[in-house]
C-alpha cells in the first residue's frame, strides 16, 4: 500500500463498488452516443439507398463554362469488362441534344475491350450570355449509364474538355437494398379532350381543356 495514501484497507471494498456502479451508469451514456454516430453514418451516406437498378447509372458530370459559338470535347471512355461482345450506343437528351455531335455513335466492343466516344458539344452563335442548359447523355450496353452535362453560357469560356470512364458491366449481386423498390412510374402525360358543356338554349358548345400546368400541385386542376 502506497504509503502516502489516506485510503485504508477497510476503503478499498467500498471504493471498488463504487467504480463499479460508475461504470454502468456510464453504459447508457455510450450506448446513446454509439446510435447517434451510427445514425450520422447512415444520414451522409454510409448506407444510402441508391436509384434502382433499372435506372440508368451515373457515371459522372461534366460542368462546364463556354462562350457563344465555342466548341467542347467530352471524351466517354467505355470497356466492356465482362466475356461477351457488347454492343454500346450513345445519344443525347433533353435541350442540349441539338448541341452534340458524336464519333461515333456505336462502339462493338469485344471481351475486355476499351474504346472512346468523342463527343463534340457546340454553344450557338447567337446564345445569350447567362443561359444555362443541362441534360443526361445516354449510353446503352451492357446496362444503361447517364453523363449530365451541365453548360453556362458567359463572356469567358473555360475549360472546354471533360474526360468520363463507365465501367460497361453486368450486376450479379443480390444487394441488400434491392427490396426496398417497387416501379412507380410517373403519370402518362396526355392532353385533355375539349369538354362539352350546354350553352343557351340547351346547344352544345366545346369548352377549352383545362390543362394540368407543371406548375400546378398534382390533382389540382
Amino acid at each position: 500500500m502506497d504509503p502516502h495514501s489516506n485510503t485504508t484497507a477497510a476503503q478499498l471494498p467500498t471504493l471498488a463498488l463504487g467504480n463499479s456502479i460508475a461504470k454502468l451508469l456510464q453504459l447508457p451514456v455510450q450506448l446513446a452516443a454509439a446510435v447517434v454516430d451510427g445514425t450520422h453514418q447512415r444520414l451522409t451516406g454510409g448506407c444510402a439507398i441508391p436509384a434502382p437498378c433499372w435506372e440508368p447509372k451515373h457515371a459522372g458530370d461534366c460542368a462546364m463554362q463556354l462562350r457563344p459559338g465555342q466548341k467542347a470535347l467530352i471524351s466517354v471512355h467505355v470497356t466492356n469488362c465482362g466475356w461477351i461482345r457488347q454492343m454500346v450506343t450513345v445519344t443525347g437528351m433533353g435541350k442540349l441534344a441539338g448541341w452534340l455531335s458524336f464519333a461515333p455513335t456505336v462502339l462493338v466492343l469485344d471481351a475486355q475491350e476499351r474504346a472512346t466516344f468523342a463527343v463534340q458539344l457546340k454553344v450557338p452563335e447567337d446564345m445569350s450570355v447567362g443561359k444555362r442548359l443541362s441534360g443526361p447523355l445516354l449510353l446503352r450496353g451492357c446496362r444503361d449509364h447517364f453523363v449530365r452535362l451541365d453548360v453556362t453560357v458567359s463572356d469567358c469560356g473555360g475549360m472546354a474538355v471533360c474526360d468520363v470512364a463507365i465501367n460497361d458491366c453486368a450486376d450479379n449481386v443480390h444487394h441488400w437494398y434491392d427490396h426496398f423498390y417497387c416501379p412507380r412510374p410517373c403519370n402518362v402525360q396526355r392532353v385533355p379532350d375539349y369538354v362539352q358543356q350546354p350553352g343557351p338554349a340547351g346547344v352544345i358548345e366545346k369548352a377549352a381543356p383545362n390543362v394540368v400546368t407543371a406548375a400546378s400541385p398534382r390533382g389540382v386542376r
